[in-house]
């Protein structure tokens, strides 16, 4: 494998995990057997939707118990309209929760300093976005 390059039959957790690792970022897997990249914002984990030849970011955060929805849901409406490389919801059943997400496409493989330059943006975005729409403080 041409490290610079990963081909499509080759994007799995093992070789995500030793690209990252080259970068210097620290990752684990979690008890599902999906990565987990430690960032120096959040952790990352890192899926792999096969069907669609996409590699999914997601980055969780908790959000205040006692605050009302329609509150919380304005602040992800100002990070959606504001930020375009990521996508932020709250679940249907935990209203505690904030996800952030990213897809990347890796159809015919991908550079794995994409892999790597995707990483760095999604974790600083998140976080630059929850610094500026985070009005009422909600993220915990």
């Amino acid at each position: 494998m041409n490290p610079e390059f990963i081909p499509e039959t080759d994007v799995n957790a093992d070789t995500l995990a030793a690209v990252y690792k080259r970068a210097f970022f620290k990752c684990d897997e979690d008890s599902d057997g999906d990565l987990r990249v430690h960032t120096d914002g959040p952790k990352v984990l890192v899926t792999l939707n096969e069907n669609n030849k996409l590699i999914k970011f997601m980055a969780i955060y908790r959000l205040k118990e006692n605050e009302p929805d329609d509150k919380k849901l304005r602040f992800l409406n100002r990070m959606n309209n504001t930020i375009i490389f990521a996508r932020f919801s709250m679940p249907e059943k935990r209203h505690d929760v904030l996800m952030a997400d990213y897809y990347l496409p890796y159809e015919e493989g991908l550079p794995a300093f994409q892999v790597v330059q995707a990483m760095r943006a999604f974790s600083k975005i998140v976080v630059g976005a929850i610094d500026a729409c985070d009005e009422d403080d909600l993220v915990q």
